[in-house]
């Protein structure tokens, strides 16, 4: 049976995306730190609104796939931000381990500025059910792992928990995690990076692939779902719905980014087939957090 945990709080780090076609909308933001984003979609961010710039240029800043774990693949089609072509498309190799990073040499990265109120930003899209692991290496070789997928991410002996997934359509995917969550595990920045600022695992599987796009540190703007505090409606939960049974306003359901994921006009909502993670729900002109099991 699915489980619930709910408590008010304010949103202020949550923003509602809006748009038929995926695109970043960087007002809603501030203190960019690009690790990968195209030169059409980073002209659109304020140029004071850019704190680190850390595009590969293959002169101080790099992409590097380890031990030709990965093959790049072409791109086709338009990325997230609709640039056509504009993206990271890899496929893991027969090497039994795949591993890419954004490294620089000389001084390195200057991440001193990144807290917990930050937030990573990426893009993914796959057709494939492989569970993914993202690693943030900091200072004084300290790093820490978050897994993107419906399981855990097994590294021989490290085990890294499914933080959050992505539906596996093809198609992209916002995917944001706060680097609280990596700083609760151990990472640091009190000190330039020298390692991988961004790193990806992908396990050994040969032919699986993964495409990624938009990736930065930002810090959110304040929420586009109203502020609540406390404990207006409850919230039950079973393994296939969300009831409020005194509901007087339609329920929805919001994702960690802010989009809409499903409504009901009825007092119960249908989340039979929903990735497990946060959520949002808005009802009586109110919002709680709730975590889906």
């Amino acid at each position: 049976m699915k489980s619930i945990f709910t408590f008010s709080m304010l949103l202020t780090f949550m923003s509602i995306y809006w748009g038929l076609t995926a695109q970043d909308n960087f007002s809603l933001g501030s203190d960019y730190h690009i690790v990968y984003l195209d030169a059409v979609t980073k002209a659109k961010i304020p140029a004071n609104a850019i704190k680190q710039d850390f595009s590969v240029d293959d002169v101080k800043n790099f992409l590097y796939i380890w031990d030709n774990t990965y093959t790049d693949l072409p791109t086709a089609g338009m990325n997230w931000n609709g640039v056509t072509g504009e993206f990271l498309s890899l496929q893991v190799n027969s090497v039994g381990w795949s591993g890419f990073g954004f490294a620089s040499v000389g001084t390195g990265k200057d991440m001193s500025a990144v807290d917990a109120s930050y937030t990573l930003h990426l893009a993914m899209k796959s057709t494939g059910t492989t569970t993914h692991c993202i690693i943030m290496e900091g200072s004084n070789k300290t790093a820490a792992r978050v897994a993107v997928g419906s399981s855990s991410f097994v590294d021989g002996a490290n085990i890294t928990p499914a933080y959050t997934n992505f539906t596996r359509d093809g198609s992209w995917h916002l995917v944001e995690i706060p680097m609280s969550e990596f700083f609760n595990k151990g990472l640091q920045y009190n000190s330039p990076v020298l390692d991988n600022v961004f790193a990806l695992l992908s396990g050994g599987v040969q032919g699986t692939t993964i495409a990624l796009d938009a990736i930065y540190i930002y810090r959110k703007g304040a929420s586009a779902v109203p502020s609540v505090q406390g404990e207006a409606f409850d919230v039950f939960v079973s393994d296939k719905t969300i009831s409020i049974p005194n509901a007087f306003t339609p329920i929805e359901l919001y994702d960690l980014t802010g989009y809409l994921v499903r409504q009901s006009s009825e007092k119960i909502l249908s989340i039979e087939d929903l990735y497990t993670g946060i959520y949002f729900v808005r009802c009586n002109n109110l919002t709680k957090k709730i975590l889906i099991n």
